[in-house]
């Protein structure tokens, strides 16, 4: 049983609350609803909220407003960072095109398996992130009373796919660095050589700052998983922070990140990839490289040159996911033995 409102709220209607900006419909299962401002009478009140219930006998709570309250969350918008808020948007689409008129519930795992076989044969890479979209705004809901079925996406595979990404040959790694030396791209140069020499990805090495370098070594933290590791100092490894610190420094602001852009501010995910592209296209149309890569390549690039325990030098969860960026041919002895008669 609820709590008794205070007497001076008796005459409000059921899940209708003052709040800063004047009334509002909080009902467990619906989104939150803005009734009317707060000099409203009361008779406008009840006006706006017979409105409203009229509204819901027409309107079911669908995917599209459960992907619409977890938007407006907490758990959105304070808790993943911008690139991941950028990329759940980008999913939200996809999944809201296909079952965003139908309510939660009704999100089977035979129809979350038809649109992975739908879409996963056209682009299976997209089609695994929209399933993990979709079992994570479910499990959200379900949490909060929104949905009251398990995860349907759990028994759904998803689709396999072939490990991404090429081996970043020597020759082509330091043309293009000298290329964008050349053409004043001294960050990006710094940032290649960062996260090559760290194995580290694109978005920890735009998150760096002066914070991150500490006596030891420079502290990197997967923006992904949360691990941290202190990346010990080599003079290559100090020399690229050297170099970013001494870059861009006559702009009147200057953030503490070591990645700054002319502007002195931090560089944005699509800042950063903007000019990598560009000149990573004037570059193959140089003849400079012999054919274009992306920057998250040179984590493959790091993990296939590194000698050691990978795993720890890359910093994943699991030793098969280190090993799918080492493109590297393992080193094994050949089986050597007499033979018992002589080759004829």
């Amino acid at each position: 049983m609820g709590r008794k409102r205070n007497p001076e709220n008796a005459w409000m209607p059921p899940y209708v609350e003052r709040y800063r900006k004047g009334y509002r419909i909080k009902r467990r299962g619906f989104p939150t609803h803005h009734l009317a401002a707060p000099d409203a009478q009361n008779w406008e009140v009840m006006k706006a909220y017979e409105d409203w219930m009229a509204g819901q006998v027409e309107e079911a709570f669908t995917v599209n407003h459960l992907i619409e309250i977890y938007f407006r969350s907490p758990q959105y918008t304070k808790h993943i960072t911008p690139g991941t808020q950028s990329d759940y948007l980008q999913y939200s689409k996809r999944i809201s095109a296909v079952f965003g008129e139908l309510e939660p519930d009704q999100v089977t795992s035979p129809l979350v398996q038809m649109f992975m076989d739908a879409r996963g044969a056209e682009k299976p890479a997209a089609a695994n992130h929209e399933r993990i979209f979709l079992g994570i705004i479910m499990k959200w809901g379900k949490a909060r009373g929104y949905v009251t079925i398990e995860d349907p996406t759990v028994v759904v595979r998803p689709m396999k796919l072939t490990p991404g990404g090429r081996y970043v040959e020597d020759q082509d790694y330091e043309a293009f660095f000298h290329w964008l030396g050349s053409n004043g791209h001294t960050m990006h140069q710094c940032a290649m050589e960062i996260a090559y020499l760290c194995a580290a990805r694109h978005q920890d090495v735009l998150a760096l700052t002066r914070a991150d370098i500490k006596e030891d070594g420079l502290l990197v933290e997967q923006q992904k998983t949360g691990k941290k590791q202190l990346k010990l100092w080599t003079p290559r490894l100090r020399e690229a922070i050297n170099q970013a610190l001494a870059t861009n420094t006559d702009a009147k602001i200057q953030t503490a990140h070591v990645l700054r852009s002319r502007t002195g501010r931090r560089f944005t995910r699509t800042g950063f990839n903007s000019v990598w592209q560009r000149e990573q296209r004037k570059a193959l149309e140089a003849g400079a490289i012999s054919a274009r890569f992306r920057f998250h390549d040179l984590k493959i690039k790091a993990a296939s040159d590194f000698e050691g325990d990978v795993q720890q030098f890359t910093g994943h969860k699991t030793r098969s996911m280190a090993e799918r960026y080492n493109r590297t041919p393992d080193r094994v002895v050949t089986l050597d033995r007499k033979r018992k008669t002589p080759l004829k």
